[in-house]
């Protein structure tokens, strides 16, 4: 027992040291000590998450943005080379923007594809003074969600109507994250195929 909280000590102090290293010398130890690239992230995960939201504006897009690019920072650091005047901060900013990009492009190309999305903002009016567009347009959607097939229905009911976070629902059904992305990929066809025989 003591020599186990002997290690973990010796371990702290280690990270501690770690911390004077510049931030491509500390991604560049951590491909050896993972640990290590804790310090980097939690150095940067705050203003990274505040420049994807500026972009996708929504939490969970801009938290996967983030992620994406600590990934791509971790795997691609020996990629990077020194040059003057570039940083290994403008390069770590350049993957995040480049991450953020890539989401913002395809969640433009999704809204495009999925045109019940603009309708489903509908139903957030939920007031006895909604016009008699927006009835027309609920009444539309509910004939269409009674038609699929009940899990897929009420993952499209729990996210977009009633506005559940992804973990949320995760955690409420048990599946991961990947899982529920995937299941709401296919509701999103499913409810655009009827929307569309109908």
């Amino acid at each position: 027992m003591a020599k186990k909280w002997y290690l973990r000590l010796e371990e702290e102090i280690k990270l501690d040291e770690e911390k004077n290293f510049d931030d491509e010398e500390l991604v560049l130890k951590s491909l050896d000590n993972p640990r290590l690239f804790e310090l980097f992230v939690e150095k940067y995960q705050d203003v990274f998450f505040r420049t994807a939201k500026r972009v996708l504006k929504e939490s969970e897009e801009s938290e996967d943005a983030v992620q994406d690019a600590f990934v791509k920072i971790y795997y691609n650091v020996k990629k990077f080379q020194k040059r003057p005047g570039i940083k290994f901060k403008s390069w770590a900013f350049k993957i995040l923007m480049n991450c953020v990009f890539t989401r913002y492009q395809k969640r433009k190309r999704r809204m495009n594809d999925v045109e019940f999305m603009d309708q489903i903002l509908y139903l957030r009016d939920k007031s006895e003074n909604a016009d008699l567009e927006k009835k027309e347009v609920r009444d539309e959607i509910e004939s269409i969600l009674m038609r699929m097939p009940e899990e897929l229905s009420q993952l499209i009911r729990e996210h977009y109507l009633e506005d559940m976070p992804y973990s949320e629902i995760v955690s409420s059904k048990g599946i991961s994250l990947a899982a529920l992305k995937m299941k709401l990929f296919r509701a999103r066809n499913k409810f655009k195929e009827i929307a569309e025989e109908i």
